[in-house]
């Protein structure tokens, strides 16, 4: 990908008001954990079905960045490689040192699609997004699952549990006894017939 836009009226009336949009929600730089949890975010957005003025998370690996420029001096154009393998733009407010390589978790808005040459000298369009970085807590926060503590077990699960340990401990004991009672009386069977033997043979 190259930053270079295919089109000349970019940045587009909408792209400055979703800018703005997004830069007064998060004054200070990152999304916190208090701010995610006072609005809906798609977390795995369906890049051709999201609802106009989405806030969407945008999660991968970045695979580069440049700075806008006289464009958006505050402001840095990413490549990401989504987990779900989608190369998106991202047009980030930040002046935070993120490495390419590295994994990033961003919230932003949705800015449709653009047209841009990418490494092939081919003009392809991509998923845009304007986002800012999201702080690690407040990332977490959006994915419940990945650190949810395991469930407590019902304390009838365990009374269920503990009858059938013993009642598999019971039913072990009277086997091994049974095994060694006839062990026992073949043993007694053995001494008796060779005594009645010896009594036969003197």
């Amino acid at each position: 990908m190259t930053s270079a836009q295919a089109t000349a009226d970019w940045p587009s009336e909408n792209f400055e008001t979703t800018w703005s949009a997004v830069s007064s929600a998060a004054p200070a730089g990152s999304f916190t954990s208090d701010y995610v949890a006072g609005v809906p975010v798609i977390t795995r957005p369906d890049w051709a079905k999201i609802p106009e003025g989405s806030w969407v998370q945008v999660t991968g690996r970045l695979e580069q960045r440049t700075p806008l420029g006289a464009v958006h001096p505050d402001g840095e154009e990413w490549f990401v490689r989504t987990t779900a393998g989608d190369p998106i733009a991202v047009y980030v407010m930040t002046n935070q040192q993120y490495s390419v390589g590295t994994f990033v978790s961003l919230l932003g808005r949705d800015a449709g699609t653009i047209r841009l040459i990418n490494r092939a000298g081919v003009l392809q369009e991509y998923p845009a997004v304007i986002a800012r970085p999201l702080e690690r807590a407040a990332a977490q926060a959006l994915h419940p699952e990945a650190r949810a503590t395991p469930r407590e077990i019902p304390v009838e699960f365990i009374a269920i549990a503990g009858v059938v340990v013993l009642i598999a401990g019971w039913m072990f004991v009277r086997v091994l006894s049974k095994r060694a009672t006839s062990r026992g009386m073949s043993q007694i069977h053995a001494v008796a017939e060779r005594a009645r033997a010896l009594e036969n043979h003197p």
